[in-house]
């Protein structure tokens, strides 16, 4: 039985994530490749990340994220919000991701438009679409985030672990 290894579990299927010995092996980031492919470069780094200490609450992390990205002066990638909370097991993580390009969001799923407009204290009217593309219209940054928080809580599964108060958020290109 290997030590460093931990379930993790998606919306869809059960993946295996084994942690690395870093001493010995290279370490992983953002693009998934050694740190050697780097050759002298910066390490790439999200966008966005919680928690590091700077906000209290992933929807206030979504949130300021929001906000940086409706002031670029072009924003035209999709953006993956990825979220990772409790899994089934003590050890293990549940991970869901929601992509973003300016008003539009790809859930890969459909969602309860009433239930997550309910959730995120917002007019249902703000949200448009079906089979998991929905636009957001009219909506501030902190009612972006809230959305994207009732999605991952209420259709995704994401929840904290049992000893904390909230799950941890990530934004990469």
């Amino acid at each position: 039985m290997n030590p460093f290894r931990e379930t993790v579990t998606g919306p869809e299927s059960e993946l295996v994530r084994v942690a690395q010995n870093t001493t010995t092996e290279s370490q992983f980031y953002n693009s998934g490749m050694p740190e050697a492919h780097l050759k002298g470069r910066a390490r790439p780094k999200p966008f966005m990340e919680h928690p590091t200490g700077q906000f209290a609450t992933s929807i206030e992390a979504m949130a300021d994220a929001i906000q940086r990205l409706r002031m670029l002066p072009e924003w035209s990638r999709w953006i993956t919000f990825c979220a990772q909370g409790a899994g089934q097991d003590e050890n293990s993580y549940h991970l869901a991701e929601i992509r973003m390009r300016r008003g539009s969001i790809d859930t890969n799923i459909p969602i309860d438009v009433e239930l997550v407009a309910k959730a995120a204290q917002i007019q249902a009217s703000r949200i448009d679409g079906e089979g998991g593309i929905y636009r957001l219209s009219g909506t501030t940054p902190l009612d972006a985030a809230r959305t994207l928080d009732s999605i991952f809580r209420h259709h995704l599964k994401i929840r904290p672990h049992a000893e904390e108060d909230d799950y941890a958020i990530g934004a990469e290109w």
